[in-house]
């Protein structure tokens, strides 16, 4: 792994000469071995081969008690030829970053360190969200140089690219941002010259983030660093020109040639060329055409080989003239539009064969030319009647993919195949519609929100348009959700929102809408009276503001909100704020200010956060109504006021809206999670994941599995969990709990202190530590951890695994030692913030447990029972922790409690049994 981008970059000209004596190529002055002058002056045995280098790259460095400059080394994440990178904290703000320092041993190499000191100046000259931010830029106390910048926890795309080869969609997204960042960097001035899988790290989002700029060449100068450094990047990924001509004249075509064997590389887990040696691989990659994608990747379609193979060209001037025009065709694959480059036609490679050969060229020409024209007429006659005919057929057909029941997430169930069959039904007769069927062979996991399978569909189906939708129950009615596609562009053309009795009227009030998005007729509108998304040119109806520096602001907020940390969220809102000061009907910025400001009212319940976010909930909403963001923020502030189920109206709304967001599929699964429902949970987090880079829900997917009893699917998600989100302590607390539900307490215990010892900021190692203790009934351990979690957050621990507030814990404990007095006021303290918290969310299953666990506490037995049933119809799901939970104790043995325990067990098999049209994710990959 290499968190950070350090390069191993290769020598190709002026490689120093080995020792005939050692093999060393360390030398002083004169072209000495430094070596053997050690061994010389040490009295070392002259018999040892052992390099300087090799002895230097094995000294143990005891970084973790020791400061550099403002900075306090944690632990160190990567080592290169030239510089080291530590995991470190800065001391004032806190924040954890990498730091990037010059290895002692090349302290008088003048040339690695105007090549570290470039690294800096290039990086620190970039503001772009995907290049790795430079923060500050100093020397050591020794005069070394060194730098800290934004911590990428996610490793780089040489650890996750075989995770992405099954993934093309994600690849293409990921290296479509990367082209713009590079880009971003040549229009600055400045040439990248070693971008390779191991430089293009991954945030804790998996974002991409270009670094390591140890080799950039300001593009408008010439100067002496430039022309004096002998590494040209990493063979396999320069252009060819890079290795055999003067760093003066490359140009941004070189970083487009990295930028296309980098996706190469994802795509088929290679780099286009391979050799024994550097030279081997240079020598192919300037001789031989790159192979084609497909010859490796046969899954893979055209398109996507005719743009790796615009990047490899050979020549220059061949390739696409920006990374931005790369980025440019990425992103119309992605939206199933044609892309700008095409395959290199027949005519073009027999006039480049012609310019290597023209003798035997002028041979063939007069044949060739003669036998084409005939043939050429011969095919035209025979084909164009047959085109135009079914051109003129597909103009006017339509497919009907399976609606999806979004209260089973199901295609199977009654309401999802009666729907299907009512759109199909009442499209079947409508003159003017040319209804094919639906493709159900083509097999394979068919993402109905991907623009390439859009395309497939169509291709298959032979239709223009693809109508896709969802149904639910709501408020005693039938809620559709309706889609239509077009199958050339994977564009949605029309979406429309319909509350009905029945989906046979909702199909037959669908006709004219159809018909009149195949005439090209879009003034449209829904049943509320607003405009489609077929109008989507009205900015302010769909929520975007015409001012671009508003634009800025909010997109500079979301950069910040996104980064998950108390600074940044300040940022964001305060980003969102000015947004909505300059424009107050930009609607997307209200939405997001509204959910940044949840966010930070998680924080910070006492403030003033969740009244500004349910007010600018309501203004995005009165602006937008169909806005899904909005409806994402309405959902956010009924959850932090403990209303789970009244969220997921809100949340379904916004995916109904815009099916592909894997945000809102990720909250619906934390909503169902909450309510009792981990198999719905798995299934709403497994799209989710198919819609994100890496799996950033591997920890929610673990937990869904230990509700549903599976603890060895949760097992395989906490480790995919530690290995993603290495800078989060989830996946460490879910194996840990694991082990505490396995009855292995050692272990769950060792699990925990190691999350203890590596998140130190974190309080949810110690409230883990405490349950564990709890649970396994070390009273006067657990009293003292929650003492000490309960100084910061007196009223916390309810929404931690378990539910256990600490007071109850802390009352239960005093009670049962003899304290009773206190231990009771201390349970009514718990008790009074249960029920205070239920008179806003009457039905919150945690509330509800945690206010039966008190009853019971405190002997109350019959309201012990009750609640506990109440938590239960409400979604309490964890069995387990009924089990282990001591504040149970006096009222374990009652046959009342002993038939609910049962109940709540069988109810959690009868939840993890798969059904028909619903698969629970178990693949992480």
């Amino acid at each position: 792994m290499n968190p950070c981008g350090l390069s191993n970059s290769i020598r190709l000209l002026k490689e120093p000469i080995a020792c005939p004596q050692c093999g060393s190529t360390s030398r002083v002055g004169r072209g000495l071995c430094l070596n053997c002058l050690l061994q010389t002056g040490l009295g070392a045995e002259t018999g040892n081969n052992e390099t300087l280098d090799a002895v230097l790259a094995e000294i143990e460095v005891p970084d973790a008690d020791w400061r550099l400059g403002n900075y306090q080394i944690l632990e160190e994440v990567g080592r290169g030829g030239m510089g080291v990178i530590y995991r470190a904290r800065q001391r004032h703000s806190r924040r954890i970053v990498a730091l990037k320092r010059v290895l002692s041993y090349h302290a008088d190499s003048q040339e690695t360190l105007a090549r570290f000191r470039r690294e800096a100046e290039a990086a620190a000259s970039l503001d772009h969200p995907n290049i790795l931010p430079i923060y500050e830029v100093s020397e050591s106390d020794d005069g070394l140089p060194f730098f800290s910048m934004k911590f990428a926890p996610g490793g780089s795309l040489l650890d996750s690219g075989p995770a992405l080869r099954d993934e093309p969609r994600r690849s293409v997204a990921l290296m479509a941002k990367v082209a713009r960042a590079v880009q971003y960097a040549h229009v600055q001035g400045i040439l990248h010259r070693d971008l390779k899988p191991g430089n293009i790290m991954l945030d804790g989002r998996g974002e991409p983030l270009v670094s390591d700029f140890g080799l950039a060449k300001w593009l408008d100068t010439t100067s002496d660093v430039t022309r004096t450094l002998t590494i040209f990047g990493t063979p396999g990924y320069i252009a060819p020109e890079q290795a055999r001509g003067p760093a003066a004249q490359l140009r941004p075509a070189a970083d487009v040639y990295s930028l296309g064997a980098v996706l190469f590389d994802l795509f088929t887990g290679r780099p286009p060329f391979l050799g024994e040696h550097a030279l081997a691989v240079i020598q192919q990659a300037a001789e031989k055409p790159a192979p084609k994608l497909r010859t490796l990747a046969p899954s893979l379609d055209r398109d996507l080989e005719t743009i790796c193979a615009r990047c490899l060209e050979r020549e220059p001037q061949a390739r696409y003239h920006s990374a931005g025009e790369l980025a440019e065709d990425l992103e119309r694959w992605l939206e199933g539009r044609p892309i700008v480059a095409r395959p290199v036609s027949p005519p073009v490679r027999v006039w480049r064969w012609s310019r290597r050969n023209p003798v035997l060229a002028g041979s063939l020409a007069a044949i060739v030319i003669l036998g084409a024209a005939g043939l050429a007429a011969t095919i035209a006659s025979s084909r164009l009647s047959s085109i135009v005919q079914r051109a003129e057929t597909a103009q006017h057909s339509v497919v009907v993919m399976a609606f999806e029941d979004l209260d089973d997430l199901s295609t199977n169930s009654d309401l999802a195949k009666s729907t299907t069959s009512a759109f199909g039904a009442a499209l079947r007769h409508v003159n003017g519609i040319q209804l094919n069927s639906t493709p159900v062979k083509m097999g394979g996991d068919v993402d109905p929100w991907r623009a390439e399978d859009w395309k497939k569909i169509g291709e298959y189906a032979g239709a223009r348009l693809v109508i896709d939708g969802s149904v639910r129950r709501r408020e005693g009615k039938e809620r559709l959700a309706v889609h239509l596609i077009e199958t050339t562009t994977g564009a949605v053309v029309n979406t429309w929102l319909q509350n009905t009795e029945s989906s046979p009227d909702a199909a037959k009030d669908s006709i004219t809408k159809i018909r009149n998005t195949l005439r090209g007729d879009r003034a449209l509108t829904d049943p509320a009276g607003r405009a489609s998304f077929a109008d989507a040119a009205d900015v302010n109806w769909i929520g975007g503001s015409k001012d671009p520096l508003a634009r800025s602001y909010c997109e500079r907020g979301e950069e910040f909100l996104f980064r998950y940390n108390l600074s940044d969220l300040d940022r964001a809102i305060e980003s969102f704020r000015k947004a909505v000061r300059l424009d107050p009907n930009y609607a997307v910025a209200h939405a997001m200010l509204a959910s940044a400001c949840s966010a930070r009212a998680q924080i910070e319940p006492t403030g003033n956060w969740l009244a500004e976010a349910e007010a600018a909930t309501d203004v995005a909403l009165q602006i937008a109504p169909m806005l899904p963001e909005a409806h994402r923020a309405r959902a956010s502030t009924l959850r932090r006021r403990g209303q789970m189920r009244a969220s997921i109206d809100s949340v379904l709304t916004a995916y109904e809206l815009d099916p592909a967001s894997g945000r809102t599929a990720a909250q619906l699964g934390d909503i169902y999670e909450q309510v009792g429902r981990p198999d719905l949970a798995i299934s709403w987090f497994g799209k989710a994941m198919h819609r994100q880079i890496r799996p950033l829900f591997a920890d929610n997917i673990g937990n869904a599995w230990t509700d549903l009893g599976n603890y060895d699917e949760a097992e395989k998600a906490y480790k995919t969990a530690v290995v993603f989100r290495p800078d989060l302590a989830v996946g460490a607390l879910g194996l840990s709990r694991l082990a505490l539900f396995r009855g292995d307490y050692e272990n769950a215990r060792k699990a925990c202190e190691e999350a203890r010892a590596k998140y130190k900021e974190d309080p949810q190692p110690l409230i883990m530590a405490a349950l564990i203790e709890f649970f396994s009934r070390h009273f006067a351990t657990a009293e003292r951890l929650y003492r000490e979690a309960s100084a910061s957050d007196r009223a916390g621990g309810i929404d931690f695994a378990g539910s256990v507030r600490y007071l109850s814990a802390i009352g239960f404990i005093r009670r049962n030692s003899g304290a009773e007095v206190e231990g009771n006021a201390l349970l009514e303290e718990a008790r009074a913030l249960d029920e205070k918290e239920l008179s806003s969310a009457p039905d919150n299953p945690r509330r509800l447990y945690s206010l039966a666990a008190g009853y019971a506490a405190l002997g109350n037995q019959a309201d012990a029972t009750a609640t506990l049933k109440k938590a239960i119809a409400a979604g309490w799901i964890d069995n387990r922790s009924l089990t282990l939970d001591p504040r149970f104790d006096s009222i374990r043995d009652t046959p009342t409690f002993e038939d609910t325990l049962s109940r709540l067990s069988t109810k959690v098999q009868e939840l993890g049994r798969p059904r028909p049209g619903r698969k629970l994710a178990s693949n992480l990959n």
